[in-house]
């Protein structure tokens, strides 16, 4: 059995709401790498951060990049590492009631799988996974439809009863997805909750749900409490982790493993990432 060590939380707050100044610093630096102006206070910096934020209906995946120097990405870089924003985070524990695992495009759930099932080979163990998904509507070129079906029809084939049909919303494509993967045996035998979230009307665009209202939606089934290991990637897992603990009672104890950050992605998710942490961090500093 592997004995995990975390990676140290990379939040700008030291015991409570005390700021720590070197990643002050460290945020104020790499703000002035991109060209955006501030006044060297968190507030500033909470506040010039927002205009990396996604647009209301918009996905990760629809966002331009920063037209960005070689030496201004790999200055940038440097200072995301520093954040924790780019490395692996691994579990403190090897035993939780719940692996809380967050949604994402078809992809990204199927590398978080991945990464979940290398936990339990490694010895992590949880008594139940909760799909944290929803009504999203899966897009072709994104969420690789033609080869969850594929895989579908191969399991199938193999006589593992896998379901052919072809998935609409990512709770679907979670299904389908957990249902074909190869997974540790006693791992698939887990009990398995897919919580389905709707999606809403804003105004011109239907918006679907985020990671704060999945947790919602979970919540109102009232579960009981539980060490919770939260299952995200890098560089989403420390906003993630912020939301969580903020919609679940302490005694979750929630904490989030992630993998590293996959080396195409563009700085702009980074970034995207990094804003949406602060955005949700200043509930705590306000």
């Amino acid at each position: 059995m592997q004995q995990h060590t975390p990676t140290s939380d990379s939040t700008l707050l030291d015991q409570g709401t005390v700021i720590n100044p070197l990643k002050l610093s460290g945020l104020a630096t790499l703000m002035d790498e991109v060209g955006i102006s501030h006044s060297n206070s968190l507030d500033s910096l909470i506040c010039a951060s927002q205009q990396w934020r996604r647009h209301p209906g918009q996905e990760r995946w629809e966002m331009q990049d920063l037209p960005l120097t070689a030496d201004q990405h790999l200055a940038v870089m440097g200072h995301l590492k520093a954040l924790n924003f780019v490395q692996e985070l691994l579990p403190s524990s090897t035993n939780y009631e719940y692996s809380l695992f967050l949604g994402a495009t078809v992809p990204g759930m199927e590398r978080r799988l991945n990464h979940l099932a290398r936990l339990w080979l490694e010895g992590v163990r949880f008594n139940k996974i909760v799909f944290l998904v929803g009504q999203r509507p899966l897009k072709e070129g994104i969420d690789n439809i033609d080869s969850l079906i594929a895989n579908s029809i191969g399991e199938q084939a193999r006589g593992k009863g896998a379901r052919t049909a072809r998935p609409i919303t990512e709770t679907e494509g979670a299904m389908q997805l957990f249902a074909t993967m190869k997974l540790p045996g006693e791992m698939k035998k887990l009990p398995v909750e897919f919580v389905d979230s709707p999606r809403v009307w804003k105004q011109n665009h239907w918006q679907r749900a985020n990671t704060r209202d999945t947790l919602i939606e979970w919540m109102k089934a009232v579960p009981a409490p539980g060490r919770t290991l939260v299952v995200s990637d890098q560089p989403h897992a420390h906003y993630q982790l912020e939301v969580v603990k903020q919609e679940l009672p302490e005694a979750f104890q929630p904490e989030v493993t992630a993998q590293t950050a996959d080396e195409g992605t563009r700085i702009i998710l980074y970034l995207d990432a990094l804003a949406l942490w602060l955005h949700n961090l200043q509930s705590r500093i306000n």
